[in-house]
């Protein structure tokens, strides 16, 4: 499925008192020739569980926050959507996307635009000289949603992880959505998480970095 990544509807989510963040967002999306990008009005005021991890005191807005942007547009329209948060900075490889056509996997539900190392429990099968076929990996700082199903699993899966039991929607999606979907990712990840932008998390390294090819797939571990 071929399509000029400049022609990608992309929302981006920021929190209404973050200005410095929204207006690097937007220099970020102009200079890489995103030509429909727009703020999306971040989610705030759902306390956490009790005893929340430090870091994660914001996981259930950040997920609603998701799930909203998944309801105004392709769940809407049918349209793909890029959902990208606004700690992201691009890396080289989004030199190669503008003014370009991108061959995505045919049977693509999603591409993670970003990824993350996170447990390190994640496989990363080569699907071509560009993509990787994934599974149980983390992060939600740049996704593109082709698929409404998908989009639907997201919300579901999700409210259950943030809600019942207490964990970020990152997590649930990469042990229970991803390894029955197809889910890809490029084998150089167009986005990372920026360390300038955050104050407590610091995830450039785990998201800047290549996943490790493996041969094949394993069976999670998680329930």
């Amino acid at each position: 499925m071929k399509i000029d990544i400049s022609n990608i509807k992309v929302r981006w989510i920021n929190v209404d008192a973050d200005t410095e963040k929204a207006s690097r967002m937007v220099d970020l999306l102009n200079e890489n020739e995103f030509k429909n990008h727009q703020r999306f009005s971040a989610v705030t005021g759902i306390e956490p569980h009790e005893g929340v991890r430090e870091g994660e005191e914001h996981y259930r807005n950040c997920a609603e926050s998701h799930f909203k942007v998944l309801e105004e547009t392709i769940l809407k329209d049918g349209e793909p959507v890029l959902i990208l948060e606004d700690d992201v900075e691009a890396t080289k490889a989004l030199d190669n996307f503008t003014d370009t056509e991108f061959d995505f996997p045919d049977d693509a539900h999603a591409v993670y635009m970003g990824t993350s190392h996170g447990d390190g429990q994640y496989e990363a099968m080569k699907h071509d000289q560009h993509w990787l076929k994934i599974k149980r990996v983390f992060a939600t700082h740049a996704i593109l949603y082709f698929s409404k199903e998908y989009a639907n699993q997201t919300i579901e899966i999700g409210k259950r992880w943030i809600y019942d039991r207490n964990m970020p929607f990152d997590v649930g999606l990469a042990y229970e959505l991803q390894p029955n979907r197809n889910v890809y990712a490029p084998i150089v990840p167009t986005f990372y998480q920026a360390d300038s932008k955050n104050t407590k998390n610091k995830w450039e390294e785990i998201t800047k970095t290549p996943l490790r090819i493996t041969e094949g797939f394993k069976l999670g571990t998680m329930k």
